[in-house]
């Protein structure tokens, strides 16, 4: 799960921390947090996503325009592709209401 506010992790960062303490073995035998970290390694191993029917339709007909997106890639890294100040401005406006 993503904190909203912190865009972090938390899931990832617990089972990291426990990956690496298992790694260098300085989770104690007798120690209380051993088996929080077994289990969040366990997790972290264990965790699939599984896509839903519904999405793996829609991604199954989605279009992709591979040369559109070069086009636009080779013109950003030109310096060529029109900005419009203005509308990138007033795309701030609804997010600015959300805060």
């Amino acid at each position: 799960m993503t904190d909203t506010i912190t865009n972090s992790n938390s899931v990832n960062v617990t089972a990291k921390a426990a990956v690496d303490a298992v790694k260098q073995n300085k989770a104690d035998q007798s120690s209380a947090i051993k088996p929080a970290l077994t289990e969040a390694v366990t997790k972290a191993i264990d965790s699939t996503v599984e896509l839903s029917g519904t999405l793996k339709a829609e991604l199954a007909i989605a279009e992709y325009d591979a040369k559109k997106v070069a086009d636009i890639r080779l013109a950003l890294e030109g310096g060529n592709y029109p900005l419009d100040d203005k509308k990138i401005a007033e795309s701030y406006i609804p997010l600015e209401k959300l805060l």
